[in-house]
C-alpha cells in the first residue's frame, strides 16, 4: 500500500507524517509576466513525486505542508499573510493543521493552496476548462468574510473564492484541488495572478 503513494522530494528536508516519511523538492526560478502571474519575478514550485510544477508570484510566501493521509495529500500553501501559519503534523489520532489554515489577509491579499487526491477525478462534474492540458472545473464566487476560515481584513464584507479541480496525471494522483481567497478592493489583479498560476501548471511523465 505504501509503495503506491506519490513521493514528493524536497531540497534536503525530511518531513515525517505519522509513520510515512517523505520529502519535498523546492526549486525556485525567475521569469517575466508573459503567460504567468504578473510581477517582477516568479518562482517555480516543483513536486516531482506528483509529476507537476507551476509558477507563482515571488511576493507570495510559500510553506509546504507536513502531513499526508492515504486519501489526501496536502501539497503547499502560498500566501501574502504577514504571519505564515505553521503546519502541525498529524498524530496517532490523525489531527493536524488543516489546509488552508486560518489566516488574516490585508487588502488585495491572496492565499492559495494545492491538495492532491489519489481517487477518481471530477466525479459528477462537467469540465469547463483545461489546465495543464487536462480537463478541469473552475469557479469563482463571492464569499462572506465573516464565515470564512481565511479572512480578508478591512476590504469589505465579502471576498472572492476561486476553486479548481483538475484531472491528475494518474500513478496515484487522480485529482488536484486548488483553492484561492482573493481580497479586494482590487479583486481583478488577485484573480489574474491566481488564474495565471493555474495556467502555468505543467505535468511531467
Amino acid at each position: 500500500m505504501r509503495a503506491r503513494f506519490p513521493v514528493p522530494q524536497s531540497g534536503g528536508r525530511l518531513l515525517v507524517a505519522g509513520a510515512i516519511l517523505f520529502t519535498v523538492v523546492v526549486a525556485t526560478g525567475c521569469g517575466s509576466g508573459g503567460g504567468g502571474p504578473k510581477g517582477p519575478s516568479l518562482r517555480l514550485a516543483r513536486f516531482p513525486g506528483y509529476r507537476l510544477s507551476f509558477r507563482y508570484p515571488a511576493a507570495w510566501q510559500r510553506k509546504d505542508w507536513c502531513w499526508i493521509y492515504t486519501d489526501e495529500f496536502p501539497l503547499t500553501l502560498l500566501t501574502t499573510a504577514e504571519l505564515l501559519p505553521d503546519c502541525q503534523p498529524t498524530n496517532l489520532f490523525g489531527f493536524g493543521t488543516p489546509l488552508p489554515p486560518p489566516q488574516v489577509l490585508r487588502k488585495n491579499g491572496v492565499s492559495a493552496w494545492w491538495i492532491a487526491y489519489p481517487g477518481k477525478a471530477l466525479v459528477g462534474m462537467t469540465p469547463n476548462a483545461r489546465l495543464g492540458g487536462r480537463p478541469a472545473v473552475m469557479s469563482v464566487r463571492s464569499q462572506p468574510t465573516s464565515r470564512a476560515t481565511v479572512k480578508c481584513k478591512g476590504a469589505g464584507p465579502t471576498q472572492r473564492l476561486l476553486r479548481a479541480q483538475i484531472r491528475g496525471p494518474g500513478s496515484g494522483v487522480g485529482r488536484l484541488d486548488v483553492g484561492a481567497v482573493i481580497c479586494g478592493p482590487d479583486f481583478a489583479s488577485g484573480l489574474a495572478d491566481a488564474r495565471a498560476m493555474l495556467a502555468s501548471l505543467r505535468f511531467t511523465n
